[in-house]
Protein backbone atom coordinates (compact mmCIF):
# COMPACT_ATOMS: atom_id res chain seq x y z
CA UNK A 1 0.00 0.00 0.00
CA UNK A 2 1.35 3.40 -1.02
CA UNK A 3 0.63 6.76 0.54
CA UNK A 4 1.04 8.18 4.00
CA UNK A 5 3.02 6.01 6.47
CA UNK A 6 1.02 4.51 9.32
CA UNK A 7 2.72 6.62 11.97
CA UNK A 8 1.51 9.78 10.18
CA UNK A 9 5.04 11.16 9.66
CA UNK A 10 6.28 12.05 6.24
CA UNK A 11 9.33 10.33 4.85
CA UNK A 12 12.36 12.25 3.67
CA UNK A 13 12.37 12.58 -0.14
CA UNK A 14 14.14 9.59 -1.68
CA UNK A 15 14.93 11.32 -4.99
CA UNK A 16 13.56 8.39 -6.94
CA UNK A 17 12.14 10.64 -9.66
CA UNK A 18 13.54 10.74 -13.18
CA UNK A 19 13.12 14.45 -13.93
CA UNK A 20 16.07 16.65 -14.77
CA UNK A 21 15.81 18.62 -11.52
CA UNK A 22 15.87 15.51 -9.36
CA UNK A 23 18.79 14.09 -11.34
CA UNK A 24 20.64 17.38 -10.85
CA UNK A 25 20.04 17.37 -7.07
CA UNK A 26 20.93 13.67 -6.77
CA UNK A 27 24.24 14.23 -8.59
CA UNK A 28 24.99 17.28 -6.48
CA UNK A 29 24.27 15.36 -3.29
CA UNK A 30 26.81 12.73 -4.30
CA UNK A 31 29.54 15.14 -5.41
CA UNK A 32 29.12 18.68 -4.04
CA UNK A 33 31.92 21.18 -4.70
CA UNK A 34 32.98 23.70 -2.05
CA UNK A 35 31.60 26.69 -4.01
CA UNK A 36 27.97 27.70 -4.55
CA UNK A 37 25.97 25.76 -7.10
CA UNK A 38 23.16 27.72 -8.75
CA UNK A 39 19.84 26.01 -9.42
CA UNK A 40 19.72 25.68 -13.24
CA UNK A 41 15.95 25.45 -13.68
CA UNK A 42 13.03 27.73 -12.69
CA UNK A 43 13.75 30.42 -10.10
CA UNK A 44 11.17 32.77 -8.63
CA UNK A 45 11.38 36.57 -8.66
CA UNK A 46 13.47 36.46 -5.48
CA UNK A 47 16.03 34.07 -7.02
CA UNK A 48 15.06 30.88 -5.16
CA UNK A 49 14.81 27.65 -7.15
CA UNK A 50 11.50 25.79 -7.47
CA UNK A 51 10.97 22.16 -8.43
CA UNK A 52 7.98 19.93 -8.98
CA UNK A 53 8.34 16.66 -7.08
CA UNK A 54 5.75 14.02 -6.23
CA UNK A 55 2.99 16.20 -7.64
CA UNK A 56 3.83 19.25 -5.49
CA UNK A 57 5.94 22.38 -5.82
CA UNK A 58 8.98 22.58 -3.52
CA UNK A 59 11.78 25.04 -2.90
CA UNK A 60 14.85 23.37 -4.42
CA UNK A 61 17.12 24.38 -1.52
CA UNK A 62 14.65 23.09 1.06
CA UNK A 63 14.27 19.77 -0.75
CA UNK A 64 18.06 19.47 -0.91
CA UNK A 65 18.41 20.36 2.79
CA UNK A 66 15.86 17.68 3.67
CA UNK A 67 17.72 15.10 1.64
CA UNK A 68 21.15 16.11 2.99
CA UNK A 69 20.23 16.71 6.64
CA UNK A 70 16.95 14.84 7.19
CA UNK A 71 13.59 16.29 8.07
CA UNK A 72 13.56 19.69 9.85
CA UNK A 73 13.66 19.42 13.66
CA UNK A 74 10.38 21.33 13.83
CA UNK A 75 7.91 22.93 11.41
CA UNK A 76 9.42 26.29 12.36
CA UNK A 77 12.90 25.50 11.05
CA UNK A 78 14.09 26.97 7.76
CA UNK A 79 16.68 25.76 5.26
CA UNK A 80 19.45 28.30 5.86
CA UNK A 81 22.39 29.07 3.57
CA UNK A 82 25.79 29.43 5.25
CA UNK A 83 27.04 31.07 2.05
CA UNK A 84 24.42 33.83 2.10
CA UNK A 85 23.55 33.14 -1.56
CA UNK A 86 20.09 31.63 -1.25
CA UNK A 87 18.63 34.51 -3.24
CA UNK A 88 21.03 33.58 -6.04
CA UNK A 89 19.67 30.05 -6.21
CA UNK A 90 22.41 28.18 -4.31
CA UNK A 91 21.43 24.53 -3.69
CA UNK A 92 24.81 23.18 -2.54
CA UNK A 93 24.10 20.71 0.29
CA UNK A 94 27.37 21.77 1.98
CA UNK A 95 25.87 25.24 2.45
CA UNK A 96 22.48 24.16 3.81
CA UNK A 97 21.37 23.44 7.36
CA UNK A 98 18.19 23.68 9.44
CA UNK A 99 18.00 26.90 11.45
CA UNK A 100 15.28 28.69 13.36
CA UNK A 101 13.79 31.75 11.68
CA UNK A 102 15.55 33.99 14.21
CA UNK A 103 18.95 32.40 13.58
CA UNK A 104 18.41 32.56 9.82
CA UNK A 105 17.51 36.28 10.00
CA UNK A 106 20.62 36.99 12.09
CA UNK A 107 22.73 35.15 9.50
CA UNK A 108 21.10 37.17 6.70
CA UNK A 109 22.00 40.39 8.49
CA UNK A 110 25.61 39.15 8.88
CA UNK A 111 25.79 38.22 5.16
CA UNK A 112 24.25 41.55 4.15
CA UNK A 113 21.27 39.83 2.50
CA UNK A 114 18.59 40.97 4.93
CA UNK A 115 15.56 42.51 3.23
CA UNK A 116 15.41 46.24 2.91
CA UNK A 117 12.90 47.95 5.15
CA UNK A 118 9.29 47.83 3.96
CA UNK A 119 9.33 51.46 2.88
CA UNK A 120 12.47 51.27 0.74
CA UNK A 121 16.21 51.50 0.82
CA UNK A 122 16.40 54.35 3.33
CA UNK A 123 13.38 53.35 5.38
CA UNK A 124 10.98 55.56 3.42
CA UNK A 125 10.11 56.37 -0.16
CA UNK A 126 10.12 59.97 -1.24
CA UNK A 127 7.08 61.67 -2.70
CA UNK A 128 8.84 61.82 -6.09
CA UNK A 129 9.56 58.08 -6.01
CA UNK A 130 5.91 57.28 -5.30
CA UNK A 131 4.88 59.46 -8.26
CA UNK A 132 7.40 57.61 -10.46
CA UNK A 133 6.08 54.23 -9.25
CA UNK A 134 2.49 55.18 -10.06
CA UNK A 135 3.58 56.45 -13.50
CA UNK A 136 5.11 53.02 -14.23
CA UNK A 137 1.84 51.18 -13.62
CA UNK A 138 1.05 49.06 -16.67
CA UNK A 139 4.40 49.87 -18.33
CA UNK A 140 6.32 47.08 -16.58
CA UNK A 141 5.77 44.39 -13.96
CA UNK A 142 5.39 45.06 -10.25
CA UNK A 143 8.44 42.84 -9.63
CA UNK A 144 10.62 45.01 -11.89
CA UNK A 145 9.32 48.21 -10.30
CA UNK A 146 10.02 46.77 -6.84
CA UNK A 147 13.56 45.89 -7.90
CA UNK A 148 14.13 49.37 -9.34
CA UNK A 149 13.19 51.03 -6.05
CA UNK A 150 14.57 48.32 -3.67
CA UNK A 151 11.14 47.63 -2.22
CA UNK A 152 8.84 44.60 -2.12
CA UNK A 153 6.21 43.68 -4.69
CA UNK A 154 3.63 44.12 -1.92
CA UNK A 155 4.74 47.72 -1.39
CA UNK A 156 4.30 48.45 -5.09
CA UNK A 157 0.86 46.83 -5.02
CA UNK A 158 -0.14 48.87 -1.96
CA UNK A 159 0.96 52.07 -3.71
CA UNK A 160 -1.01 51.14 -6.85
CA UNK A 161 -4.13 50.33 -4.81
CA UNK A 162 -3.69 53.49 -2.74
CA UNK A 163 -3.45 51.62 0.54
CA UNK A 164 -0.37 53.73 1.20
CA UNK A 165 0.55 57.22 0.03
CA UNK A 166 -3.14 58.01 -0.54
CA UNK A 167 -2.52 61.76 -0.67
CA UNK A 168 -0.29 61.54 -3.76
CA UNK A 169 -1.95 61.59 -7.21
Amino acid sequence: MRGKPRNGRRKSPSFTGQGGGIKFLRGLLENAPPHCVTWPLFRDANGYGKIGYCGKQHWAHRLMCTRANGEPPSPHHEAAHSCGNGDQGCVNPRHLSWQTKTRNQLDRRQHGTKNNPYWGKDGKLSREEVIQIRALKGATTQAKIAQMFSITDATVRDIFRRRTWVDIP
